[in-house]
This record gives C-alpha cells, sequence and structure tokens, in this order.
C-alpha cells in the first residue's frame, strides 16, 4: 500500500464484575496493544455499564509505553470540567504526554442519567475551559469561573466523536483529531472528510486528524464474528441517525425503517447481545446495511480483504473495537496483532 495504516482500539469489558484479576489482564492487555505498535487504546464513559473509566484508563496507562490512551467518548455532561481538566493532567504526567480525551455529545451516558444529548455549543465550551484550565489554570464554563492550583501545561490530545454534518464541522473546526462514525462506503468518506475541512477552513485552521470508527470482530468463524458484533451495529445504528436521515447519504428505501428503528429502540437493551435492538434491526431489514455502512465482521482473511477496501476508500485511520470478556479480548488483540496487522506495515 502506498501509505501506512494507523490503528487504534477500544476496549468494552462485558464482565459485570471489575476483579483484582481483571485489572492485572487489563495492564497486560495494554502491555500486548503497545507491543504491536497501536497508535491509541480507549475506554468507553459511561456509568450505563456501571465501571467506572477513569480507574480503567489509568490501568491501560500503567500497561503503556508509546500507545496513547485515554476515555472514547466522554461527554459534556456526566463529569464537570475542572474534574476531567484534573484527571487528564494527572494522566497526562503518567504518560509522560500520551493522554487523550474523546468527546461527543452523549448517549448512553447522558440519557440513563435523564439528559439529553448535550448541543454542540455546549461541547464546544467545555472543550475550550478544558483546554484553558489545563494551559493557564483557570477557565469559564457556562457562566462558572473555574480555578485551579498547580503547574500549566501543555495541550492534551483532544478528539471530537461526529457522526452528523454539523458536529464533523465543529470537529475540524476545535480538535486536535475526529473520530468519524458516519461509515465506511467511498462516498461517506469522501464527503465527512469534507465536512472536517469545511470547519476547519471556517476557523482558519489545520483539519482534524480524521479517524473512522468500526463496528468490529475478529474470530476464527466468521458467522460467530459477525453475531458478536450485531450489538454494536445497533447502537451505532440509532444514535448515527437519531437527529433524522437527511444529510446523512442514506439510501431513499431506508428512510421509512431507519426512523421507525430510532422512534423503537430500547435504550435499557442497548448494546445488549441478543436484545430486543438486534431484534428490531432484523425485523426492519437493516442489519446488512448497518454491517456494510459501519462493520468489519470475520476471520483473518475477511479483516485482511475489508481493511484493502477501506483503504481504497480512502480511509488511513482506523478505530476499532474490540468487545466481550476479558479472554476474548485478549485472544482477538493478539489474532490482530500477529495475523492481520504485519499485512499493512
Amino acid at each position: 500500500m502506498s501509505e501506512t495504516l494507523e490503528f487504534a482500539m477500544q476496549f468494552t469489558i462485558t464482565e459485570p464484575v471489575f476483579t483484582r484479576t481483571h485489572a492485572s489482564e487489563l495492564i497486560e492487555l495494554a502491555r500486548m496493544a503497545d507491543g504491536y505498535g497501536l497508535h491509541s487504546i480507549g475506554i468507553g464513559d459511561t456509568g450505563f455499564r456501571l465501571n467506572e473509566a477513569t480507574a480503567r484508563v489509568t490501568l491501560l496507562a500503567l500497561g503503556t509505553t508509546r500507545t496513547f490512551v485515554g476515555m472514547r467518548p466522554t461527554n459534556p455532561w456526566t463529569r464537570d470540567p475542572q474534574v476531567t481538566a484534573a484527571f487528564l493532567a494527572t494522566l497526562d504526567s503518567l504518560t509522560a504526554g500520551r493522554a487523550f480525551m474523546e468527546i461527543a455529545t452523549g448517549d448512553s451516558a447522558v440519557r440513563s442519567i435523564g439528559r439529553k444529548p448535550a448541543t454542540r455549543a455546549r461541547l464546544e465550551e467545555y472543550v475550550t475551559c478544558v483546554r484553558d484550565v489545563l494551559a493557564t489554570g483557570h477557565g469559564s464554563f457556562r457562566g462558572r469561573e473555574i480555578r485551579t492550583f498547580g503547574e500549566s501545561r501543555g495541550p492534551v490530545r483532544i478528539s471530537v466523536g461526529a457522526e452528523g454534518p454539523r458536529m464533523l464541522e465543529l470537529a475540524g473546526a476545535i480538535g486536535d483529531a475526529v473520530s468519524i462514525g458516519t461509515g465506511l462506503t467511498a462516498e461517506v468518506v469522501s464527503w465527512s472528510l469534507s465536512q472536517v475541512a469545511r470547519g476547519a477552513q471556517a476557523r482558519g485552521r489545520t483539519p482534524a486528524e480524521p479517524w473512522f470508527t468500526v463496528r468490529s470482530a475478529l474470530g476464527a468463524d466468521r458467522n460467530t464474528a459477525r453475531a458478536q458484533v450485531r450489538a454494536s451495529l445497533a447502537s451505532i445504528l440509532h444514535h448515527s441517525m437519531r437527529h433524522g436521515v437527511t444529510d446523512r447519504l442514506v439510501p431513499e428505501q431506508q428512510h421509512t425503517a431507519l426512523r421507525e428503528y430510532v422512534r423503537n429502540y430500547t435504550l435499557a437493551d442497548h448494546q445488549h447481545s441478543g436484545g430486543l435492538n438486534e431484534a428490531l434491526m432484523d425485523r426492519l431489514g437493516l442489519t446488512q446495511f448497518a454491517l456494510d455502512r459501519w462493520g468489519m465482521a470475520g476471520d483473518v482473511a475477511d479483516w485482511i480483504d475489508r481493511i484493502g477496501e477501506l483503504h481504497t476508500a480512502g480511509i488511513r485511520r482506523l478505530w476499532l473495537a474490540n468487545r466481550g470478556p476479558m479472554p476474548q479480548l485478549k485472544q482477538m488483540l493478539r489474532t490482530f496483532g500477529e495475523d492481520v496487522l504485519p499485512r499493512f506495515r
């Protein structure tokens, strides 16, 4: 390939109890990712799963020497910007400058506390405040002055998660990176990159570094991998279309089904394997659409072929998903690092 691909990976641990043994295994998982040369690794920030993200991210940091680590994503509702800045300062010191924060408007994390997703204005004000607090020790958020004690520090990498045209523009305008969740088809990739570039141009800055979100599952058996990715596909199908199908490059024949899907999505079943949302996605004939647009599921050969397709579509940086119990996470990462990744280096 003419250009080197970069890879990052999010870990979603599905065991309900996080034990001391799990903590040691998560550090080992981070060491593996670091050894394979992943650019970034992250943990989702949602109390919906009753596991605290900052603790897990700290464990990732302890296992790495070169990989960026952070929450992916957090949101402008569930953590005060002063608290977020304090965590980022700590994490950045712990990793010698490899902390990152990804922020989006919020989905399960904010809905489960009775909030609606944040506005773009709130998200931008939050990012500005966090940056100001880190750089100068003081900032402003929602009319409240924030002051902290401690040395000022250099900038921490901030990525913005985006799934619609206006969020893509905002990400281009304010992000160091943008996590693009609009999809992986060539048409969608080109359109998404143009929205990011437009936002950057409006602010007279270099466009944010583009990363594309992939809902992924890797296993020895293709059908099993495709079954494993369905809950994740059901999730992104909902929150990428929750504000409507207009300006999303969705085929017109899918509009009615997508609107019905969003109306009938069950938050309490969010990312539940074999649950109501998967059944709804199937009933409305949207499963293959979601897999084609956001997914990568199968064995090693399937992954190599799919990554080649995505490279041809114009993608150079991929945020992969790794979801399941800890032994499955380690096996998937090992297979990726040893059997897939060398083909793209």
